[in-house]
């Protein structure tokens, strides 16, 4: 998204280069995303699934109302958790 847009600000840390930030963010796997410093969103995640985090970390839930997402049953999705909890 970060490479369409320029509202949206990515980085990619490694884990193991910067382990000060690991700890920090309490990285135990990769990939582990974090939206806002709101939203952990941990493993790999179809698109889909990453947007609804996305929407959900900004209050924009709405936005998906009336989209259908089509997720194949074999697709693991990883865990969510607010961050801190």
């Amino acid at each position: 998204m970060a490479m369409e847009t320029t509202l949206v600000h990515a980085e990619v840390i490694e884990a193991q280069e910067f382990p000060h930030l690991s700890q920090l963010h309490r990285v135990q796997a990769v990939p582990k995303t974090i939206i806002n410093g709101v939203v952990e969103v941990l493993g790999a995640v179809p698109e889909a699934t990453l947007l609804e985090r996305i929407l959900s970390a900004v209050g924009q839930e709405d936005l998906m109302e009336g989209h259908t997402v089509s997720r194949p049953e074999e697709v693991p999705v990883g865990p969510t958790s607010a961050v801190g909890s």
